[in-house]
């Protein structure tokens, strides 16, 4: 699937189908990119703070990052459904399992850090953009925060089956890391 070939109506149609993807993580990522879409829209609206201006540039980054990372969640959780798949006798199952939800929780984890930054950038230009533009600003907020948390919860279902004790705690930590940010 790659998401950013689809319309609007297909990505919204295809997440609220049975099928596997797109999911949570993969609205996270939208989500991120959307907020990243809107900082843009407000710096190219302020025209008399060439700080601001600047700042276009880092959001069309993130937002194509994060429109990319939407895909590879898709990408990443179809390879745990065809792990789980494998005959349950075959002894490389459990450690392609494993492998499939390491990068299951890899790509949403990326996701939040990306949203992070997003959100840096809107409550930013919130206060010094175009105060014409403030709600686009706010809204940034607003969507690049549900990216964090929904991303962040994606990881955590995953590392509630990863057995990797060091993995799961380096996550944990970068959970509390993101989550000190507010």
């Amino acid at each position: 699937m790659i998401i950013k070939n689809h319309t609007i109506k297909q990505f919204l149609d295809d997440l609220a189908s049975e099928k596997p993807t797109p999911g949570g993580g993969a609205a996270a990522a939208m989500a991120g990119a959307i907020g990243a879409a809107l900082v843009g829209k407000v710096t190219r609206l302020t025209k008399e703070n060439p700080e601001v201006l600047k700042i276009a540039e880092k959001a069309d980054k993130l937002r194509s990052e994060l429109l990319e990372l939407s895909d590879k969640d898709c990408q990443a959780y179809n390879e745990v459904v065809k792990a789980y798949r494998l005959p349950k006798e075959s002894q490389s199952r459990q450690e392609k399992i494993q492998e499939d939800l390491k990068n299951a929780a890899e790509v949403p984890m990326e996701t939040a850090k990306k949203s992070l930054e997003v959100l840096k950038l809107a409550s930013f230009v919130a206060v010094s953009g175009n105060q014409n533009a403030v709600s686009d600003a706010r809204c940034a907020i607003e969507l690049a925060t549900g990216a964090i948390y929904g991303a962040l919860e994606n990881v955590r279902i995953n590392l509630s089956l990863i057995k990797d004790e060091k993995f799961v705690e380096k996550f944990k930590e970068e959970i509390e890391k993101i989550l000190s940010c507010f």
